[in-house]
């Protein structure tokens, strides 16, 4: 019934009868969700890139406190064994950030795949528009 529907309100949207100008509705609705999809995944990697930014910062400011004790005692005051808490927290931090590496990895790869997608909807609104 949904199909039915959509069918319908395609055809009421183009303006024709001919199935022909349906479809190339009906695909440039398509391809106009998918650059939606594609947008948003654009702006997910932004932020997950942005978030491996500031990991890097959170691990190389513990590593720099971690190898220069000095520094680290200006900034917190230090009990024996923080160190180890250093270190600790470096490891934390950097299974984060590979977890976030690998997801910014993914999803590149998926937003390749939906360009590839996109470009085939495109080829098909093409065609129906030449008809």
């Amino acid at each position: 019934m949904d199909r039915l529907v959509r069918l319908l309100e395609l055809a009421y949207s183009s303006g024709s009868v001919y199935i022909s100008d349906v479809m190339q509705l009906g695909f440039r609705r398509e391809v106009q969700e998918e650059e939606s999809w594609i947008s948003f995944l654009r702006g997910w990697c932004v932020y997950v890139e942005d978030r491996l930014a500031y990991l890097d910062v959170v691990i190389s400011e513990l590593e720099l406190c971690c190898n220069h004790i000095s520094v680290a005692r200006v900034l917190v005051q230090l009990r024996n064994g923080d160190d180890v808490v250093f270190a600790d927290a470096i490891m934390y931090f950097k299974v984060i950030r590979d977890f976030e590496a690998d997801k910014l990895a993914k999803l590149h790869l998926f937003l390749q795949i939906s360009m590839m997608h996109v470009g085939l909807r495109r080829q098909f609104v093409g065609r129906f528009t030449g008809v």
